[in-house]
């Protein structure tokens, strides 16, 4: 069996073993941990690069104990680390993608807790080793940035406490990095973010709408998720449409995209089944049009293009308060929980609709573990 390493957003560990567990009906032993999800498979999957709600996934190489926590435990850490079966899992990569035999290789170390080195410490002692055991050579990091070039190979450091694991990403880039997505702009959404909502908000009857489209994240990978789905995307913003349009043409979809005040949806009453949405936060983009002042009176206006079995799936700043606001307007929440995105904690708010079986399952399993607490985190 290969262990499979899934990281992704805190407070999403419960969505991606859910995607994890549908698409790899051969996954086993899925567990949840702070930003990850482990799995074991009876060999590499091409599925796994198919995943839209991880930020990356790595094949598993080993793990260390005993790891020390000063700059004198470097050198014999990379010796170690140089021992773990690196070329064997490197050739299993070739059922995934293909990788040259004399491989540029990276090294990134994500360090946990308190010790007398630092991540770019750890990959420069550690880097050239690995890349000798892989038969290629080494990309260096620093403090300034990678040396110039793309890795073909880039394994992975995860250091917590005294135990390490190393592993090797599955794909050439990081699964977030989305191909489709090369026009933003200012408080555009994080790819996998965008198709968590879109999961939970589950498979439309008819149309899903964005009337905060932005760039277009959520309307291209609602449509990915829902193919017979007619997926519409409006914003006031002239230039995010045109952002939208373009990245929607890379990604092969074409959801409709309209110009149109959030205030005054641009749908008929009743012709929407779902809403999956970033509303603005004020911070990067601040709220225009009819919502300038208040996002209060988008809540209320959301109930006339909504059907009246209707769900609406949002992830809004923590300090704009969500779940307190759709209380008071009187909606029941399905789910109110708080997820982290680049160092800030926004929430996540469904409602109009029960949360689906199984995620419901995997988000009990990741609150009895200590994954996440009912509010998140």
């Amino acid at each position: 069996m290969t262990t499979i390493l899934v990281r992704c957003v805190h407070g999403l560990e419960w969505v991606c073993a859910d995607e994890v567990s549908s698409r790899l009906p051969m996954a086993r032993d899925v567990r949840l941990a702070r930003r990850e999800v482990t799995l074991e498979l009876p060999s590499v999957d091409s599925g796994l690069l198919d995943l839209r709600t991880v930020d990356d996934v790595f094949l598993t190489v080993g793990r260390l104990d005993d790891v020390g926590l000063t700059r004198a435990a470097l050198p014999g850490l990379g010796r170690r680390l140089a021992e773990l079966p690196l070329d064997t899992l490197a050739g299993d990569l070739a059922a995934a993608r293909p990788v040259p035999r004399r491989p540029r290789v990276d090294v990134v170390a994500s360090v946990e807790g308190r010790r007398t080195y630092s991540r770019f410490d750890v990959e420069t002692a550690v880097g050239p080793l690995v890349a000798s055991r892989l038969g290629g050579s080494y990309l260096a990091r620093t403090g300034e940035g990678p040396s110039p070039g793309e890795a073909d190979l880039s394994v992975r450091l995860f250091l917590r406490g005294t135990m390490a694991t190393a592993a090797i990403r599955l794909a050439a880039r990081p699964l977030h990095r989305r191909p489709y997505k090369q026009d933003t702009g200012p408080g555009t959404l994080h790819p996998p973010v965008a198709a968590a909502l879109a999961r939970l908000a589950a498979a439309p009857p008819g149309v899903l709408l964005d009337p905060f489209c932005g760039d277009g994240t959520i309307a291209i990978e609602s449509a990915l998720a829902f193919p017979t789905a007619r997926v519409v995307g409006s914003d006031i913003d002239a230039a995010r449409l045109a952002n939208a349009a373009r990245n929607a043409r890379r990604a092969g979809v074409g959801p409709a995209l309209i110009r149109a005040d959030a205030a005054h949806p641009p749908l008929r009453p009743g012709a929407v089944a779902v809403v999956v949405t970033n509303p603005p936060w004020n911070l990067a983009v601040d709220a225009a049009g009819g919502l300038g002042s208040s996002l209060d009176e988008f809540w209320v206006r959301m109930g006339g293009p909504l059907a009246a079995d209707g769900r609406v799936c949002a992830i809004v700043d923590e300090a704009l308060d969500a779940p307190t606001t759709l209380r008071r307007l009187g909606l029941s929440l399905a789910l109110a929980t708080r997820i982290r995105i680049a160092g800030r904690v926004s929430h996540l708010v469904l409602y109009g609709a029960a949360l689906g079986a199984d995620l419901a399952r995997w988000r009990e399993r990741a609150i009895a573990g200590g994954v996440v607490t009912e509010t998140g985190f």
